[in-house]
């Protein structure tokens, strides 16, 4: 007789579905990932992956979900950390690097090109709202106690598409020895930033 599927078992097992699926999208693109090839890699038959998800889209959504609050989880525990407006912004940017190099293939899926619709998974929709809140409210304080006249969530957004060029970069080896380092970069671009925003 088959053993009961306890609600537990279900979640480690999904996770478990998650987590090749996501090491796949990244190794082989998303447009090669199927039920099989997810299948093939856990030992398992295809029919047995739908007793889990609907289909490779649902995997997928709950591949970036997780990704994504991850991320936001790592974002907020810098956010609450000790220190001035400035010092929380510094946490706040060595947490997101440091989640893009330790989880890669998590931080790629969440950027990859090809992304579900938030309107048919609910789940992810909430996930993106939380990091993308994340990823410009600690630039409010930053306004507000740092001497800058600027719109917080454009400030925000400008940091975020900075710092996530700068990784993109490290990532696919285009920071070579004949040019700046990674951290070198990291402080001029935000340098530049923050006088651009400054109270004259």
């Amino acid at each position: 007789m088959p053993q009961a599927l306890t609600e537990e078992r279900v979640a480690e097992t999904r996770d478990r579905i998650v987590r090749v699926a996501e090491h796949q999208a990244v190794e082989m693109g998303i447009e090669n990932v199927s039920m099989h090839s997810i299948a093939r890699d856990l030992g398992w038959s295809a029919t047995a992956l739908y007793r889990y998800f609907a289909n490779k889209e649902a995997i997928l959504a709950a591949a970036r979900t997780a990704a994504l609050d991850k991320l936001s989880d790592t974002l907020e525990a810098a956010i609450r950390g000790p220190g001035d407006a400035w010092e929380v912004s510094r946490a706040v940017g060595d947490a997101y690097v440091a989640f893009a190099f330790e989880n890669p293939d998590a931080y790629r899926l969440i950027f990859s090109l090809s992304q579900p619709d938030p309107a048919g998974y609910p789940d992810f929709a909430r996930a993106l709202t939380r990091a993308r809140s994340n990823l410009t409210l600690y630039v409010e304080r930053m306004v507000s106690e740092g001497g800058l006249e600027t719109d917080p969530h454009v400030l925000g957004h400008l940091f975020w598409a900075g710092l996530h060029g700068l990784i993109s970069l490290q990532m696919t080896g285009k920071l070579k020895e004949d040019t700046p380092g990674f951290e070198t970069l990291r402080r001029e671009m935000m340098r530049a930033l923050v006088r651009g925003a400054s109270k004259p």
